[in-house]
């Protein structure tokens, strides 16, 4: 093999399971609505933009299976950040559905192809227009490639941390979940109070034809007026895009 080309094919494949890596799990870039050969273009193009500057791999390092893992685990940290806030915005359509009495009303999700809640959907789009409008997308291609200055190929000094920091950001998914819908939950619950107080004081009354309304039009309500702040918190996308990368930069290459 001539040798500018032998030069070319280390870095080449490299980049090559680091992008990929990232476009299994960042939103958007994974989004079974774009079609797998727009997708498979555009990790393409990036590779090819991206690999006359990424780093050979120290002397020592052999190219193997063990460093092809290390490219897609980076690559999946870089991506998972973003992934973990949008399902948390979705989780949190989730509870609203099963506290606003919603939880069966189901529709086929464009974004995953599956059966889910119609909050869950919109709470997801809503999110994820927020990303688009903020910029959020190109904040990830430029966390991959500062990922390449931050953990060059053949420098994952600490996979364990590495895990250890993927693992917080499930619970970042639950924490962001939970924020959101928790001003519905306690409107809600404030309303399942009052109705046991009325159901006491007027026994004849019939609960069941007062509580659905009552909670799916008092769910709604508050989520009207919350909405305002969850775009506050995700208009924030590309701080905490960045913050995450950094994050898992700092862990997975031994900062």
């Amino acid at each position: 093999m001539p040798e500018p080309i032998s030069a070319w094919t280390v870095p080449f494949a490299l980049t090559l399971f680091r992008v990929g890596g990232l476009m299994l799990v960042a939103p958007l870039f994974s989004s079974r609505t774009i079609p797998l050969p727009v997708r498979a273009g555009l990790a393409f193009l990036l590779v090819l933009l991206l690999t006359p500057v990424v780093p050979v791999p120290p002397e020592g390092v052999a190219f193997g299976p063990t460093l092809i893992i290390g490219e897609i685990f980076v690559g999946l940290g870089v991506g998972l950040g973003s992934a973990v806030l949008l399902a948390g915005a979705e989780l949190a359509g989730e509870i609203l559905a099963v506290q606003t009495g919603l939880s069966g009303a189901t529709t086929l999700n464009p974004l995953t192809g599956v059966g889910t809640g119609v909050l869950s959907q919109l709470l997801g789009l809503f999110a994820l227009l927020l990303l688009l409008a903020t910029g959020a997308h190109l904040v990830l291609i430029e966390a991959l490639v500062v990922s390449y200055e931050s953990v060059p190929p053949g420098a994952l000094a600490d996979l364990e941390f590495g895990v250890v920091e993927l693992t917080s950001m499930f619970g970042l998914l639950f924490s962001t979940g939970l924020k959101f819908a928790a001003p519905i939950i306690a409107a809600v619950s404030v309303g399942y109070l009052a109705l046991g107080i009325l159901a006491r004081t007027s026994p004849q009354m019939n609960m069941l034809a007062v509580a659905f309304p009552l909670q799916i039009g008092l769910g709604l309500l508050v989520l009207a007026a919350v909405l305002p702040l969850a775009a506050t918190f995700y208009s924030a996308w590309p701080d905490h895009v960045a913050g995450l990368a950094n994050r898992f930069f700092l862990a997975v290459g031994g900062g």
